[in-house]
């Protein structure tokens, strides 16, 4: 039996949907969207002044014929859905939980269970790239590999096409609660490796439509998703872009490096080409074993703290002694979808290598740039023959300590480590790893055309300028006062200076 339900959007225009008691209400929004001209994923309904569970069919939503239905504006903030995957047969009839976004996609949930990404991080599994051996007169055994297409049920609704994959959870009624998701594969008729080409193909066209709505922004194109480097998903962790991605990486995985550069860098009018192309800049070592930042001049009153100085750390006690409420999980996500989209928008980073004789060499890196491309930097442009082909590691500065950098082509400076501004990078022999003991016992690592072209770096000189206008704070002096007598009397902390707990 077919009812209609009438959509009323905020400019009182009007959609009529025809339903039947199967129907879910997520396929009657996207229908009502599509007459009126909007996009589904950024509006729900609303009935009575309630809010219409998406995920029902119309027969279980509670609504009658004819029912007026009001198109409502969702919030811009992804909210976190907990989704449960049951697994089939040939891969173990488990259950995999996690947490997602509700703007995450169906593929994108599956990608990162098969990858170990979400769920059960130490097992790899092939999902989205199977393929199943066919004959010719159509029984299985020994012929061509033919696409296996993941089934998914959700809630008594089969999803298979390619375009019913790429439903984010919102689009399926999902903003919040959890979800159980279950799992089948069918063998189609299209062979694996034009399956594989056809998914490359919409992802490449995904992420140039992506490319081209940024604006003032120049970058090279974006390489094809792992769909298309990686038949086999199960042997390779997936790549998947970071705008969508929003809990791919943990966050000691993606905390920003701090920039430990003590002095400033020249500008790079000076830097050299090398084999690779790329200019660097080389500074020789310290002539000294003492800092030249000790060297300098300074006035001791600048350390005598003032009233003002005083007031700030009473303020700053009291801050952290108020409870604070601590960031759910949708402004978690929130904030991790900001820093991916704040490193996306990076155009480069500038590296300094610091090797054991205190030598450094400064380069610059690109958004494309690996973890890889760093250690063949530093072997093919900085290392003498000599040390060509022995294990080093690379190490930089993150909150959680020093971190190495991993040798991975698959691994981007700047989107998976977080790299930004100006980053120290240490050099070190790996004793573990298959480094000789003439090359532990050594310092002096460079080349020797690097070497000539190296450069003195020098701090530069602050000139003490006076700010005209600005008057001189009160000084709390702490330490000893005559009295009428003559004599020095030992003067106690202020009052108002006094910490809790002290007499």
């Amino acid at each position: 039996m077919t009812s209609h339900v009438v959509v009323i959007d905020s400019t009182a225009r009007r959609a009529v949907v025809k339903v039947t008691a199967t129907k879910h209400l997520s396929d009657v929004l996207e229908e009502a969207c599509s007459k009126l001209g909007t996009s589904a994923s950024q509006y729900g309904l609303k009935h009575n002044n309630k809010i219409v569970d998406l995920s029902r069919t119309f027969r279980l939503s509670g609504l009658s014929s004819g029912a007026k239905l009001e198109l409502v504006q969702l919030s811009r903030s992804a909210s976190v859905v907990s989704v449960a995957l049951q697994l089939p047969e040939p891969e173990g009839n488990t259950r995999l939980t996690d947490k997602f976004p509700s703007t995450t996609t169906l593929w994108l949930v599956l990608r990162k269970f098969e990858a170990g990404v979400a769920g059960d991080a130490s097992t790899k599994r092939n999902l989205t790239a199977r393929g199943a051996p066919v004959t010719d007169d159509g029984s299985s055994g020994a012929g061509r590999l033919y696409y296996q297409t993941p089934v998914l049920q959700v809630m008594s609704r089969e999803l298979s096409s390619f375009t019913d994959l790429q439903k984010t959870l919102a689009q399926l009624g999902f903003n919040s609660g959890s979800m159980l998701i279950r799992l089948n594969f069918k063998t189609s008729e299209t062979p694996l490796e034009e399956a594989m080409v056809q998914i490359a193909e919409y992802f490449k066209s995904v992420n140039e439509g992506e490319d081209n709505k940024e604006e003032g922004q120049d970058r090279s194109a974006p390489e094809a998703p792992s769909e298309a480097r990686d038949l086999n998903p199960a042997s390779n962790e997936a790549d998947v872009p970071a705008s969508e991605a929003l809990t791919e990486t943990s966050p000691s995985e993606t905390t920003p490096a701090t920039s430990d550069l003590s002095t400033s860098v020249p500008s790079a009018q000076g830097a050299q080409p090398t084999s690779t192309g790329r200019p660097v800049q080389i500074f020789s070592p310290p002539t000294s074993n003492t800092p030249s930042a000790a060297l300098a001049t300074y006035n001791p009153a600048d350390y005598v703290p003032s009233i003002e100085h005083a007031k700030a750390h009473q303020r700053h006690l009291q801050e952290k002694s108020r409870n604070a409420r601590l960031p759910s999980e949708a402004e978690l996500a929130e904030q991790e979808t900001a820093e991916a989209e704040k490193l996306k928008a990076l155009k480069d980073v500038e590296i300094k290598i610091r090797f054991p004789d205190q030598s450094s060499a400064v380069s610059t890196f690109g958004q494309d740039d690996t973890g890889a491309g760093l250690y063949t930097f530093v072997r093919d442009d900085c290392l003498d023959e000599r040390w060509k082909g022995e294990k080093f590691l690379l190490s930089y500065s993150a909150n959680k300590g020093w971190v190495f950098v991993p040798d991975d082509p698959n691994k981007r400076l700047i989107r998976h480590l977080g790299l930004k501004g100006r980053v120290l990078v240490n050099f070190k022999w790996d004793e573990n790893g298959g480094a000789s003991m003439a090359a532990l016992a050594t310092k002096d690592v460079l080349k020797g055309e690097r070497k000539k072209e190296a450069q003195v770096l020098k701090a530069p000189e602050i000139p003490a300028t006076a700010v005209e206008g600005d008057e001189e704070g009160v000084k709390v002096d702490l330490g000893k006062k005559e009295d009428e007598g003559g004599e020095k009397k030992k003067k106690g902390m202020p009052k108002w200076l006094k910490l809790p707990g002290k007499k």
